[in-house]
């Protein structure tokens, strides 16, 4: 009785690995395979298809905000949000748009991208439904655009108008494994596609101009500007030679978004100095690469530890000079390499400005300034870019004695003026909705004023943000306090203040 006993032990043990391992497929075992499944469209209604991932909500709720937001400039605009939020995880959210009181409606609906569930999968079973959408709206970062780009081109046949894309937040100008394959993200959907953020390339533009035209941030010489004031005022002086200050551009070769970022710093700052920009100088640069983005919390890996010493050393050798660092990188490695080169060269104030793009988001220094970015008690400058105003409260306190607690408003206030650019396409008259892609895409380029270029990216020189960050001293003459402050371009190219916060003192 024992023998049998185990050998009973032993097949209980083996036959679920073996079926594991083997990938065995037995009658009423295994999860029901998951399909593509999009919901009717009602008859007179039209339809846009968001695509994000399951596990994404706050993006979403941020949207349905945004859309919501709109209504207070769009006073006739109905947004119906009921059925937004549901309780099950497998449910299609669905945000229902029109005018008051009269019909067609617009119906937004979250169609979720899963592991065995992709962009693909939800091009294809749209395309086979009996009406497809007006526009499909993605690309959150710049890699799920371009798979949803590419697979939407692929998908040839549809039962109607090919949709339109409408790219969220994804910033990538060119795309590609090689500089041989490299196109532009917006070509890849050629002619259909429309990019409602501003590109890496518009970032950096907009950066360099705005420490252009700062001549607190500026980078410069300072004894050879001392010298120029002396010799203007009197002749019989040498003439000073041209200034050269520093420029460092470090890029992670292992990230995509730094790669590119730092590319089109480049290609910014080149195109600045020829045209005679910031203030005529020709930089030194120093182009450093990290091969791993990979690291600790705070801890820099090897190589950022090596390019720190670097950065450091050089700045204790040059001139007496405001040096300037391009650092195209997300929150993590970003602050591990500031913390590196502060730790090596703690007196920085007026000898470095560090510039960015939006990878470092406004949050990192607001709700998680106290404990992750602590940015209060960084000695240097920091300029970086946002989409649209991240302090723009609903209450209107702009100047809050705290700002712990407060979440950046940059992405409402994004999907709040992509929501008034796809009403303003979608409905040409009130109450009136349009009933083919081709017809919205048409509106879309005759759009006055343009927000969008011929090739569909959003245009440039005007409703850029850019975020200051400086150190100040305490009354005692520690450090620990800094001044946020938001500034926008007008169509004028100037920019303007449209917000200040004060960071309390860093926690130690």
């Amino acid at each position: 009785m024992n023998r049998f006993r185990w050998v009973i032990l032993v097949a209980l043990i083996c036959l679920p690995v073996a079926y594991l391992a083997l990938d065995w497929h037995l009658p009423g075992f295994g999860a029901a395979q998951s399909v593509a499944q999009p919901l009717r469209v009602p008859d007179g209604d039209q339809e846009m298809a968001w695509l994000h991932t399951t596990t994404n909500s706050s993006t979403w709720e941020r949207f349905v905000a945004g859309w919501v937001r709109a209504q207070a400039t769009v006073p006739e605009l109905e947004v119906d949000g009921s059925n937004a939020f549901l309780d099950s995880t497998t449910a299609v959210p669905e945000l229902i748009v029109g005018w008051k009181g009269r019909e067609p409606r617009l119906r937004i609906r979250w169609y979720k991208l899963q592991n065995d569930i992709t962009a693909g999968d939800w091009v294809k079973a749209l395309a086979a439904r009996d009406r497809p959408p007006l526009a499909i709206i993605g690309g959150g970062s710049s890699d799920r655009a371009v798979d949803l780009a590419r697979a939407m081109d692929a998908q040839k046949h549809w039962n109607g108008d090919r949709p339109a894309l409408f790219i969220t937040t994804a910033t990538a100008d060119d795309v590609g494994e090689n500089s041989r394959e490299k196109s532009r993200l917006v070509d890849l959907y050629d002619d259909r596609t429309f990019r409602f953020c501003f590109t890496n390339r518009q970032m950096a533009d907009a950066v360099l101009d705005f420490v252009d035209q700062a001549p607190d941030l500026r980078p410069e010489v300072f004894e050879l500007e001392a010298l120029r004031g002396i010799t203007g005022a009197g002749a019989g002086h040498p003439k000073p030679q041209r200034h050269q200050p520093h420029v460092f551009s470090v890029q992670w070769n292992d990230d995509p978004y730094s790669s590119d970022l730092h590319e089109q710093f480049q290609r910014a700052l080149l195109a600045q100095t020829e045209a005679g920009g910031v203030r005529q100088a020709a930089f030194q640069l120093s182009r450093l690469d990290i091969p791993f983005s990979v690291g600790g919390f705070l801890k820099p890996n090897l190589n950022e530890q090596e390019t720190a010493k670097f950065i450091a050393g050089q700045i204790r050798t040059l001139p007496a000079q405001r040096s300037m660092l391009i650092l195209p990188a997300a929150t993590q490695p970003a602050r591990r390499l500031l913390q590196a080169i502060v730790e090596r060269s703690p007196r920085l104030s007026r000898r470095l400005v560090v510039v960015t793009g939006d990878g470092i988001p406004v949050n990192a220094l607001l709700r998680d300034g106290d404990f992750a970015w602590r940015a209060g008690a960084l000695p240097v400058p920091l300029v970086l870019f946002t989409h649209n105003d991240p302090i723009a409260w609903d209450d209107g306190i702009r100047w809050p004695r705290g700002a712990g607690d407060s979440n950046s408003t940059e992405e409402l206030m994004h999907f709040a003026e992509m929501a008034r650019v796809i009403v303003a396409g979608c409905f040409p008259t009130a109450g009136g909705l349009v009933e083919r892609s081709d017809d919205l895409i048409a509106r879309l380029h005759a759009r006055r004023p343009a927000f969008f270029d011929p090739n569909g990216d959003r245009l440039g020189g005007t409703g850029e943000h850019v975020v200051t960050l400086l150190p100040r001293d305490d009354a005692d003459g520690a450090r620990g306090s800094a001044q946020l402050s938001v500034w926008r371009r007008d169509p004028t190219g100037a920019w303007k203040g449209v917000g200040l916060l004060n960071l309390g003192v860093a926690k130690p």
